[in-house]
């Protein structure tokens, strides 16, 4: 499949902020321990870059569509990617770590101008290709985490963490200008820019008004913006991306250095073989049926892994792989269903919706995971399975709803 120019462009330059961002958030957790700052305080941080990112997911549609996707993009990545690396550089203080939390929640304002830099105005095929080459090149950067595993071990995790700092902050500024200069802004882009010349809030209670009205008389986009909002959560509670992630491995499961890096590297590995192995060979019509088989198998790896003896690693990294097999499977079919939905006047506040109920629900699953965490951090994946099973349960109905249809007709 061909990607267009701009998909091109953004997925070319995406190396240099995936690599980079996957290294850093991965040990982050346990710098900021090192630093002097709790695991209470760790969730309270996850609690602020979800809340951050509520707030902004709300304004993310006037604010793309007012500024085109091309300059939203850089703005917002400047402030919500390079910025945070610096603060978290120059200060371990809870205070400087929370600022740098909010800053990460404009990224949802960015995600929506890029996303729809890539898939807007072009065919059905480019969205699907395109979404998942971006998750592609977005896990495998995580097969850099075992390298990065090397680096700890011999630096040290404060000084390793303020190497991997220094190296993100300059290859996020970089990427982020170089795509700039190179992308166009979408016809959809200029037209909308053009005709919404000021910002009036009641507008945009308007266009949300109507955007809620067109997803809940739509049943393909009700179910896609689901599984869409139910996956970023798991994203952000149950995946690497998790500052729970890292340090349930660490303290609980007593892994360090290369076989901490291990997992990681198992994790990008298992993604990337569903991504670039399995899921092409998918057809737009089946992703409910995909995301039935994933979610099944997602289930099982949980289960064993919460289930895994002390010291048996072969057991916990089988239980890795099996996870990130199927995680390789609905990232990817939770940005396709939503991105095939992007066809009219609705997709940025489609976007900006979905970015608002996964930062709602995310709030409230790290609310949950903190409490349950101290019981037991086996719950951090007995939680994601209760969300993986509600992915299950939408797909499951979904698929009852289409076959009824078809037997009326």
């Amino acid at each position: 499949m061909k990607l267009g120019r701009n998909a091109r462009i953004c997925l070319g330059t995406f190396p240099f902020w995936a690599v980079p961002y996957t290294i850093y958030i991965y040990y982050l957790s346990l710098y900021l321990m090192e630093r002097g700052i709790s695991s209470s305080e760790i969730a309270s941080l996850m609690t602020v870059a979800n809340a951050s990112a509520l707030v902004f997911s709300v304004v993310a549609a006037p604010v793309v569509d007012r500024m085109g996707r091309r300059n939203a993009t850089l703005v917002f990545d400047l402030l919500s990617s390079a910025l945070p690396c610096l603060l978290f550089l120059i200060s371990g203080n809870i205070v400087v770590a929370l600022i740098a939390q909010m800053a990460t929640g404009m990224n949802r304002i960015m995600s929506t101008g890029y996303y729809l830099l890539m898939i807007e105005n072009t065919e059905e095929s480019n969205s699907v290709s395109a979404m998942n080459w971006f998750n592609i090149i977005l896990v495998g950067a995580g097969l850099t985490t075992p390298l990065a595993g090397i680096v700890v071990s011999r630096m040290g995790v404060l000084d390793g963490e303020r190497l991997f700092l220094v190296i993100s902050f300059v290859c996020m500024t970089a990427q982020a200008i170089v795509r700039h200069v190179l992308v166009t802004e979408t016809p959809t882009g200029i037209a909308v820019r053009n005709s919404k010349k000021r910002f009036s809030i009641a507008e945009t209670v308007r266009d949300y008004g109507k955007t809620i009205r067109y997803m809940v008389s739509n049943r393909k986009v009700l179910d896609a913006m689901i599984i869409n909002s139910l996956i970023y959560v798991y994203y952000t509670v149950g995946t690497t991306i998790s500052l729970f992630f890292t340090p349930y491995f660490s303290e609980y499961r007593g892994l360090s250095g290369v076989r901490l890096g291990l997992v990681g590297g198992i994790y990008a590995g298992g993604t990337l073989f569903s991504m670039i192995l399995i899921n092409p060979r998918i057809k737009p019509k089946h992703l409910y049926i995909y995301a039935i088989q994933a979610s099944m198998v997602s289930l099982g790896g949980f289960a064993m892994l919460m289930f895994c003896p002390m010291g048996n690693n072969w057991m916990l990294f089988t239980a890795v792989a099996l996870i990130s097999l199927s995680y390789g499977a609905l990232k990817t079919i939770a940005d396709s269903l939503l991105a095939l939905q992007m066809t009219n006047e609705f997709s940025t506040g489609l976007y900006a919706i979905s970015f608002i109920l996964a930062s709602v629900l995310g709030i409230i699953a790290i609310q949950v995971i903190e409490a349950l965490y101290t019981k037991s951090p086996d719950w951090l994946f007995g939680f994601s399975a209760i969300i993986i099973a509600l992915v299950l349960i939408t797909a499951l109905m979904h698929k009852a709803t289409a076959s009824k249809k078809r037997k009326k007709t």
